[in-house]
């Protein structure tokens, strides 16, 4: 496959990633607000819970990656388990919520302890998925410079934009299309498809791409895969722009 054409591909890719990044902010919050009660509640901690566990990923990422030999498939391996995740939240928020209401608050001292109880579920329940979101830009991003080391400014740019561009039409369908055709249920299992897709198509496109040559320290990777782009000999992720703290995103109940 030529490599401009692999490279508009991933760009693509990442675009859906954008795509169903929002869809997730934006149906966990119809969700907590039926177990904490109240709307204002359930976007202020799928927010703080959306934010940290991105920051979480992208650290881990920025930590760890420089050991990994193709990032690219760790990235669609990412994507996957982010799907498998959606796929099983539905089944795991009504169970967990059985469970709530009838074994545990009955037992729990007052409301206080109900209050603690219910915002640790809630945070519980999203925080993985969060943390695997905050992966994939560090992942993505940097999986690309590996084996397109020649234009790496153009190369994050576009893939901000994509992500972006995904992330903005992903909130919008979600609050005005989705939710009213499919319910919560059947939207946030379509996210969860489009991550499987994604991670598998994703897998299909990289598993025997190698790397060219490095010409220069200052222009490719090492021979450890380090990306020394930072004056450090390290990889320096930037949040994707899930995490941003874009406010007409966040207003619209929704993911550098």
């Amino acid at each position: 496959m030529r490599p401009s054409l692999r490279l508009a591909l991933l760009f693509a890719a990442f675009a859906l990633s954008g795509f169903s990044g929002l869809i997730y902010e934006s149906i966990w919050t119809h969700y907590l607000k039926l177990f904490l009660g109240h709307a204002a509640y359930a976007q202020t901690l799928v927010l703080a819970i959306f934010m940290g566990g991105m920051a979480i990923g992208s650290w881990l990422c920025g930590r760890y990656s420089v050991r990994w030999r193709n990032l690219l498939v760790g990235y669609a391996l990412t994507e996957a388990v982010v799907g498998l995740l959606a796929l099983l939240f539905h089944g795991v928020f009504t169970t967990a919520l059985a469970v709530s209401y009838d074994h545990v608050i009955p037992s729990l001292g007052g409301a206080t302890a109900v209050i603690v109880y219910k915002w640790l579920l809630s945070a519980a329940l999203i925080l993985p998925a969060s943390v695997l979101l905050g992966m994939t830009f560090p992942l993505m991003s940097a999986g690309v410079l590996r084996l397109f080391p020649d234009r790496p400014g153009r190369s994050i740019g576009m893939l901000y934009f994509t992500n972006s561009i995904g992330a903005a039409i992903g909130v919008l369908t979600s609050g005005f299309l989705l939710v009213r055709l499919l319910g919560l249920p059947g939207t946030i299992r379509l996210a969860g498809a489009i991550n499987l897709l994604l991670g598998s198509a994703v897998w299909l496109l990289v598993r025997n791409a190698t790397p060219p040559e490095a010409t220069s320290s200052a222009e490719a990777p090492s021979a450890t895969g380090k990306l020394p782009l930072d004056g450090r000999g390290s990889f320096s992720p930037c949040l994707s722009s899930r995490a941003c703290p874009r406010s007409s995103t966040r207003s619209a109940g929704s993911g550098c």
